[in-house]
């Protein structure tokens, strides 16, 4: 009788807890999203995920949790991209040269002297040409949903850098994107492909002469420490895709995945703030480290551009113009040149 009372008392338990959880709304079953970047803990790009992760817990209210992965933890760029690709990853920010092997349209970004300011870059990524740019991720079981940013890459090395000819018989660090690397042939460099948590002990022990990276990610990174000389170019513009893993996005109930995207566009906006405004800063940190910082004139700036005229050859043969036409008439436009 004993054990029959009791059992009566838990079953009636359970009863009490169940009708408690229905008034307060559905059993919800929690989704685990992963999230595997590139750059340390101290970066803009984490202070963003740390964002998002903010945002998507308290919009789902605790339906869903984001666990961050920074600093390469979960592999280099291209594993992280395999991993999304095989749904063992829901999320990956990373630069457009880590994916531009499996969605060359993605590649445009890359090219040298693209976008004359932030302000334009923002204009033509957020719009229906970003849109574009990202639409053939589709087919190899990734989406991207939103461009995040390191800024304007600068080019560093242990050698002085005012004209293209300074690059000739120097080896210079790169992303494993094509783009770039023919970028730095144009102008005479020698491309070599290195992974970027290892750049550092690179760069240290003259491995590479030099490489190119915006001033957040030199500052996190710390290639302030290990880089006699910086010249200002602001050559090329470099973006970072918000990417979900398709199917699982698909996956989700229309009203979690509005949340997950719209967050994603929402931390964005604050990760390009921190590091507009954190770049002054930066720049005294470096050159109190004793790195020569330099600013290209108007005409070594037009030498650089000249020389980048062939790999806009090169990429309209290999990729086709539309979509660099696009860019660049849209970029026409916003300048106030048409």
């Amino acid at each position: 009788m004993k054990t029959g009372f009791r059992h009566c008392l838990m079953a009636l338990g359970a009863m009490l807890a169940l009708g408690l959880a229905m008034a307060n709304g559905p059993l919800a079953a929690q989704t685990l999203i992963k999230v595997g970047h590139d750059q340390p803990e101290k970066s803009p790009h984490h202070q963003a995920a740390l964002k998002w992760k903010e945002l998507v817990e308290e919009r789902t209210k605790g339906q869903v949790e984001v666990q961050l992965f920074p600093s390469m933890l979960l592999g280099s760029g291209t594993q992280m991209v395999e991993q999304l690709q095989a749904a063992a990853l829901e999320v990956a920010i990373l630069p457009t040269g880590w994916v531009a092997p499996l969605a060359p349209s993605v590649s445009v970004l890359d090219l040298p002297f693209l976008f004359p300011s932030r302000k334009i870059a923002y204009q033509v990524i957020d719009g229906p040409v970003g849109k574009k740019i990202l639409a053939p991720l589709n087919k190899v079981n990734i989406e991207g949903v939103a461009f995040w940013e390191s800024g304007f890459k600068q080019f560093t090395g242990d050698f002085p850098i005012a004209t293209p000819d300074d690059y000739k018989g120097h080896k210079i660090r790169t992303m494993p994107a094509p783009v770039i690397q023919e970028q730095f042939k144009a102008f005479g460099a020698t491309p070599t492909a290195i992974d970027f948590k290892e750049l550092y002990m690179a760069l240290q022990q003259k491995v590479v002469d030099g490489q190119e990276n915006p001033i957040a990610t030199i500052a996190s990174m710390r290639f302030f420490e290990v880089q006699k000389y910086m010249t200002l170019s602001d050559h090329g513009f470099l973006a970072y895709i918000f990417m979900f893993n398709k199917p699982f996005l698909d996956q989700q109930p229309a009203e979690i995945r509005k949340i997950l995207v719209d967050s994603a566009i929402e931390a964005g906006a604050y990760e390009r703030e921190i590091i507009a405004t954190a770049e002054s800063d930066h720049l005294e940190t470096f050159r109190q480290a004793g790195m020569q910082i330099s600013e290209l004139t108007p005409e070594q700036r037009d030498a650089f551009r000249k020389a980048s005229e062939q790999v806009y050859v090169w990429y309209a043969e290999k990729n086709g113009g539309e979509t660099l036409n696009l860019i660049r008439s849209k970029v026409a436009e916003l300048s106030g040149q048409n």
